[in-house]
């Protein structure tokens, strides 16, 4: 064995990179280093009626200082030394088991199986500590788990859609018409931003989008993480810091952590799921109906694992998703132009009527694959470990119509006008390869993680009307490209201290990170102006004037936009942790980053958990916080062309750095820095009883937005050099903000007996975001008149998401029969559609939506369920004001609502499972 893992290292290093040979070379040492063996209690911890795998389960020493997690085919692996130890077994639902081991030299061996009762409702937590595992309860910050159960509960297909159902401070918007936003929609946590929540997989940070949203939607200016890149059916569990954490995992965690733990069982699993929705719209003409039928849903997934001898593991899962598009437009009742005043068509609107935009979801083909693997535990008890994943997206959203007078129509091409489409091909995929062990009686992490997300732009159905009736009807309109590799050496080590009632916990490590950036330029036709003007004299504007150049709805990238660019950053922390008394938990992290393109900061926090009698406890911490500017909003650079009042206007997204930013008096991009405050109260009287509440108090200062479009810059910039500009707009430290909040979680079960378990979940959320500073106008720009930050996007920051929201979900399972009820209130946003008119703003008040499902275990292997998700066909208010947004009554909703507007979803699915 250690002659084959030698031959592996030599093949790894022989690629070249001092960074990958240090990495490894160090892995090699460690992992051929003289270490005794490791004594282990190890089994299975199954269902005592179904006999399936409890993942999650919680396997600890009577002192609760050692602790392990049954994987998802339920095996587990505590290490001991050798003599007695009390063993407690935990999970939710389920009655506790206390049991005595005699481990000797060779360890021992002892499965369990646990009998539902609900007893016990406090979930093993990994995410915001390096010591042994903590739980729910017991730990000094909020902590969330949605359970594999709770998940599969859903019915929902997408990860970030699950986590907006089952997590109430989480937020998932369904924008629409938004360009590249419609295929990777930005979510939220607290109400913060999409790229202020960190995400990792398996405990290592992941990749974040290339997309950087620019429309006015929720996340405007951001780049977040693509959770739907995650296949759902790959993931065990999900956790959910909700606190600040930049001290302890780096940028990005202000809002909190997402940590997304993947399978890990030796089962064989597949699964069917159909939906489609069922629902109906008002206003529609008799000639359509009021009943639709879209959205079809179709996903096959499939998973297999297997365990090895000594120790490992290998799990592969790969998802197939077809999601339909949607579409909740009303039809086009204006008057045609092209006919004649006295035809009948434009005499009865509901004659004219056409349906012939395109508001909902876009059309979405998906295919997934994630491995999660672990080699056998080697003589010295170190272990090499992987698991990484690749998915491939091809989706195709809409435009608007564009109506057969309209001004960049080619009536010789599209005689009645045309729809616009947005195709994306989207790649993402991500390994990561690390061992770890134990040396000197330090617990040891070296990995090495890479993960790149690319989405390409083809725009079909279209037409460049500046290359007249020449023009072809679909363009390749470029690419967005991001990669980030991360080096990871962590240690922990537990110190006896006679002073104190628990070890105190250490931790230390490094990282070195490197990010890519890149714009790809479209083909030369999807930007040009080819020189034709207009053509058609019936058109809205008269025959010679002047088009807008490039594909229609998505203008190509320049060669002008096209870069490649990177950074470095490296990083030290420690993490100290221990009760110095027994009922007194204390924490203190600090952090230090320097980043090769904006220097150097320092973070900390100090945490605290207080158990004033048992079953009731005080925690809160105090932290600080930042986030690095992303390298896509400090290169990120379009051109989009408008025509207004038959004035063409070029508007320019500028980097920064670039001499035309600075001109308007744009400054180099600095960090989001902040301060997160939080107090709780943690509740457990009985064991089926859990109740939690924490207030959290964050400020974010110099908060990065992109500003608004700066217009009539033309003989400003002239007078500069630049010129054939004539609107601009770039990224900004323009803002200061204070969150403020509560969340409240209730957990409760109740054993019937031959009646049946019951569980409850209750959860609720109140958010608010007030910006509390805006940076002064730079000069340039105040003698233009224009705003640094307007009201429309101080709007979508202070009152575009729910300020209030509730989760509440309750399932009862008997014998073969499991039902499950999940209620989600969502409360009220606003939406600002003029930066001058506060009479043309719309409030869309909160809404109850009801999901249900139930399951029949046909046989031990097969569980059949059929669902729905909003029940009773709920929609938001349906936008009423002519200020554009509803595009003359077209456009019923607003893509602002936090549950989308499709109405409600019918589905079925079949999943088989047989446990190795």
């Amino acid at each position: 064995m250690h002659e084959r893992l030698r031959s592996l290292f030599v093949t790894v290093t022989s690629g070249g990179g001092s960074a990958r040979q240090m990495m490894v070379s160090g892995a090699a040492l460690m992992l051929f280093s003289s270490v005794s063996a490791a004594q282990v209690i190890s089994g299975k911890i199954t269902d005592a009626e179904s006999g399936q795998p409890l993942s999650g389960a919680r396997v600890s020493t009577g002192t609760g200082a050692q602790g392990a997690i049954a994987r998802a085919d339920g095996t587990y692996r505590l290490p001991a030394s050798a003599g007695t130890h009390v063993i407690r077994v935990s999970y939710i639902g389920y009655s506790p088991i206390i049991d005595t081991v005699v481990v000797t030299g060779e360890g021992a061996s002892r499965d369990y199986r646990m009998t539902k009762g609900g007893v016990t409702l406090d979930a093993t937590v990994v995410t915001g500590t390096r010591a042994d595992s903590r739980t729910v309860l017991n730990a000094p910050v909020p902590v969330d788990v949605l359970t594999s159960a709770e998940i599969k509960q859903t019915g929902a297909v997408e990860t970030s859609q699950i986590l907006q159902l089952l997590a109430p401070s989480f937020n998932f918007p369904r924008p629409t018409i938004a360009d590249g936003t419609d295929h990777i929609r930005p979510s939220t946590l607290r109400g913060l931003g999409p790229d202020q929540v960190l995400v990792l997989v398996n405990g290592k940070r992941r990749h974040t989008s290339a997309l950087v949203n620019v429309n006015g939607t929720i996340g405007r200016g951001s780049t977040g993480v693509d959770l739907n890149a995650i296949p759902a059916s790959s993931i065990d569990r999900i956790e959910i810091l909700r606190d600040g954490a930049a001290a302890q995992y780096g940028s990005d965690a202000i809002a909190g952590v997402i940590n997304v733990i993947l399978k890990s069982d030796a089962t064989t699993d597949l699964g069917v799921q159909i939906g489609s929705s069922y629902t109906t719209l008002d206003s529609l003409p008799s000639k359509y109906g009021d009943r639709l039928t879209d959205g079809d849903v179709a996903t096959v997934d499939a998973s297999t694992g297997m365990n090895f001898r000594g120790g490992g593991f290998l799990h592969i899962t790969g998802q197939y998703a077809n999601r339909g598009s949607t579409n909740r437009s009303l039809p086009d009742r204006r008057a045609n132009p092209y006919l004649p005043a006295s035809d009948p068509r434009n005499q009865d609107p509901e004659l004219n009527s056409r349906l012939v935009f395109r508001q909902g979801d876009p059309h979405v083909n998906d295919i997934g694959f994630v491995l999660n693997g672990e080699l056998p535990t080697f003589a010295n008890g170190s272990q090499v470990y992987g698991f990484g994943g690749a998915s491939h997206r091809e989706g195709q959203g809409a435009g608007n119509w564009r109506q057969p007078k309209n001004v960049n129509n080619v009536r010789s091409i599209y005689p009645d006008g045309f729809l616009p489409l947005i195709n994306s091909t989207i790649d993402d995929y991500s390994g990561t390869l690390g061992i770890r062990g134990e040396l000197a009686n330090w617990k040891y992490d070296l990995s090495g993680v890479y993960g790149h997300n690319s989405f390409d732009f083809d725009i079909t159905n279209t037409v460049n009307p500046t290359l007249g009736a020449a023009s072809p009807r679909e363009f390749y309109a470029g690419k967005l490209k991001f990669g980030q590799a991360i080096a990871n050496l962590d240690f922990v080590r537990a110190f006896p201290l006679s002073a104190f009632a628990s070890p105190l916990s250490v931790g230390v490590g490094g990282e070195f990170r490197r990010e890519s950036y890149g714009i790809g330029a479209g083909e030369p036709n999807s930007y040009l102006d080819g020189g034709v003007k207009v053509l058609d004299d019936n058109a809205t504007s008269p025959r010679g004037s002047q088009p807008v150049p490039g594909s229609q709805v998505f203008a190509g990238f320049r060669p002008s936009d096209a870069g490649d660019h990177n950074r470095t950053n490296v990083a030290g922390y420690v993490d100290l942790e221990a009760n110095i008394l027994k009922n007194l938990l204390l924490g203190i992290a600090g952090r230090a980053e320097n980043y090769s393109d904006f220097g150097s900061t320092t973070t900390g926090k100090a945490s605290a958990r207080y158990e004033f009698y048992p079953g009731y406890a005080l925690r809160g911490a105090v932290a600080t916080g930042f986030r690095a500017p992303s390298l896509g909003q400090s290169f990120f650079s379009a051109t989009a062309t408008n025509l207004l009042n038959n004035v063409l206007v070029e508007n320019r997204t500028f980097p920064v750095e670039s001499d035309v930013a600075k001109a308007l008096g744009a400054t180099p991009l600095k960090a989001e820095k902040s301060v997160n405050a939080s107090l709780g109260l943690a509740v457990s009287p009985v064991s089926n009883l859990s109740f939690t509440a924490d207030y959290y108090h964050i400020t974010i200062d110099d908060r990065i937005v992109l500003s608004g479009n700066f217009v009539n810059l033309g003989p400003f910039l002239a007078s500069k050099g630049f010129t054939g500009i004539t609107a601009a707009r770039f990224f900004t430290n323009a803002i200061d903000t204070r969150t403020a909040g509560v969340d409240i979680v209730a957990r409760y079960a109740a054993d019937f007996g031959a009646y049946g378990v019951s569980r409850f979940t209750g959860g609720y959320n109140h958010t608010k975001t007030r910006v509390t500073r805006i940076a002064a106008t730079p000069p340039p720009l105040a003698a233009q008149q224009a705003v640094l930050f307007d009201r429309v996007e101080r709007g979508r920051l202070e009152v575009g998401q729910p300020h209030d929201n509730i989760s509440l979900t309750l399932d009862h399972t008997l014998k073969r029969f499991d039902a499950a009820l999940h209620l989600n209130k969502f409360g009220e946003v606003q939406f600002r559609q003029s930066i001058t008119d506060p009479s043309l703003d719309e409030t869309f008040g909160a809404k109850w939506i009801t999901d249900v499902n139930v399951s029949y275990r046909v046989l031990r292997q097969l569980r059949l369920t059929v669902g729905s998700n909003n029940l009773f066909d709920i929609y938001p208010d349906r936008q009423v004001k002519a200020g554009g947004a509803n595009n003359s009554g077209i456009f019923p909703y607003n893509g602002i609502s936090p549950f989308g507007f499709n109405g409600r979803f019918i589905y079925a699915k079949a999943r088989y499972t047989l446990d190795r």
